[in-house]
């Protein structure tokens, strides 16, 4: 273990018990706190019971009012110092993982944590725990045995496989609104240019049992559906739903039990479910929603939508998520980075960054292994250490097509994590040909050039690809 963690566990309406856990030292120590539900009161509730009142102001109450219900004097100040500890003094990336008792406390469950933040009167900055780029933000299920937690790594040697399932029910034009060709076109391009990736041929129009026989027979270790959910009331208690396709282009609804069964013949690493609703939560019903009824099918992390999402919002997020997994980052880093960029694009006035809720049960979120990933990495940073002047020439000349000087800065801020603060700044030069030039000799010689490339290639798709 080389992580933080703050791990947030709560057994009843009474208590918090938080384990903190370092590199170093499996459990440092242990602290407790009280639940306080009351800071959850009847307008907050009100506010959460209906996903359109989240919206502007609204979204900051209901956080700060999250952030003070888990967090009572003591454990707040226990919190901030460890965040102030790690994030401010070491520079370390902290996980922070909420596992609460299900069975009991289903209404709490079904709070929309992700939209959790630190209240303003803590003088602590905007502190939003589902995007803040620092934090790792998670759900676990509750008392899930060290030795029930699978590996979801990928064997050395072995792809990474995707599957895209797509169920469009054509018989009813209000479910048959499904977008995926941008996340297929996305996954295409990535298997061509990463040697780790297979993207399968797409399962479109599939029904229920297809799709078993073909995840049994192909083994994928990414299931990705995308469709549309819903948490409906049925016989007086409310279920998760997925809309699958029967043969004659009707809406087949599974409840979160029966989709559960698609699994039944092979398990996926990850299942990302591009549809409304399959992360929420009833607030009676334990294990109601699509999301965490998979987590006891043993699914070792799923990744859902608590709340309606546009194909917009869906797309930009599991494009982000991607990439970030790809790079060889763990998939908690994926999620939160691809959340900050939900925020960014669309505010923090929108609920859309909260939308993305994860579950994890894996013994830890990276695919690949860092041997193989360093290996990898090395072998690609080689491959362009010794390029010729016809390259350079066509590396600037492409930038310059595609990329004002304003986006190419764009890009050097968004990821100064890659190549350092003001990289971009420090290159000389009279005119933007001249700093091209310069800065592509600079890429080169710092050894970054291959992720410059792969950047622009993940946010300006019309680049050429034979870079």
């Amino acid at each position: 273990m080389n992580q933080y963690f703050y791990h947030i566990i709560v057994p009843n309406e009474n208590t918090v018990r938080v384990r903190k856990l370092t590199p170093q030292l499996a459990d440092k120590e242990q602290s407790t706190g009280r639940l306080n539900l009351a800071k959850m009161n009847d307008k907050i509730r009100e506010i959460i019971k209906d996903p359109a009142n989240l919206k502007g102001g609204q979204i900051t109450k209901v956080g700060e009012a999250l952030f003070e219900a888990l967090f009572d004097s003591e454990l707040r100040e226990d919190f901030l110092a460890y965040y102030q500890e790690v994030v401010k003094k070491q520079q370390q990336i902290l996980a922070v993982i909420l596992e609460i008792n299900e069975m009991a406390m289903p209404e709490v469950v079904a709070y929309p944590w992700e939209l959790m933040c630190l209240p303003q009167k803590y003088n602590q900055g905007e502190v939003y725990f589902a995007t803040d780029r620092k934090l790792n933000f998670y759900r676990c299920g509750y008392q899930l045995e060290e030795s029930d937690k699978l590996s979801i790594n990928i064997n050395e040697g072995k792809k990474l496989k995707i599957a895209l399932v797509v169920s469009k029910p054509t018989a009813d034009s209000q479910l048959s609104n499904v977008e995926y060709q941008g996340v297929q076109q996305y996954l295409k391009r990535v298997d061509s240019q990463q040697e780790q990736v297979e993207f399968m041929p797409v399962m479109d129009g599939l029904n229920f049992y297809d799709i078993v026989e073909k995840l049994e027979a192909d083994k994928p270790d990414i299931f990705h559906f995308i469709g549309h959910g819903q948490l409906v009331e049925k016989e007086g208690e409310e279920v998760g739903q997925v809309a699958l396709v029967n043969e004659l282009g009707e809406a087949d609804w599974k409840d979160a039990r029966m989709f559960g069964q698609l699994f039944s013949g092979n398990t996926p690493k990850i299942v990302v479910l591009q549809a409304c609703e399959t992360g929420k939560q009833s607030e009676t019903n334990a294990f109601s929603s699509v999301a965490s009824r998979l987590m006891l099918q043993g699914i070792p992390v799923v990744i859902a939508m608590q709340y309606k999402v546009s194909n917009q919002t869906a797309i930009s997020f599991v494009k982000e998520f991607y990439a970030k997994i790809i790079e060889g980052n763990s998939v908690e880093i994926g999620v939160q980075k691809a959340r900050f960029k939900l925020g960014i694009e669309n505010g923090y006035d929108k609920r859309d960054f909260a939308i993305p809720v994860v579950y994890m049960n894996a013994l830890d979120g990276y695919l690949f292994s860092k041997e193989s990933k360093y290996k990898s990495s090395n072998e690609k940073t080689n491959s362009f250490s010794n390029l010729t002047d016809a390259q350079k020439r066509k590396l600037r000349e492409e930038i310059e097509r595609v990329l004002s000087e304003d986006k190419l800065r764009t890009i050097f801020i968004e990821y100064e994590e890659k190549f350092g603060s003001n990289f971009y700044h420090q290159i000389p030069g009279d005119n933007y040909r001249t700093r091209l030039i310069n800065l592509i000799k600079e890429l080169k010689n710092q050894k970054l050039i291959h992720d410059f490339i792969e950047i622009v290639r993940h946010e300006y798709p019309n680049v050429a690809q034979d870079l």
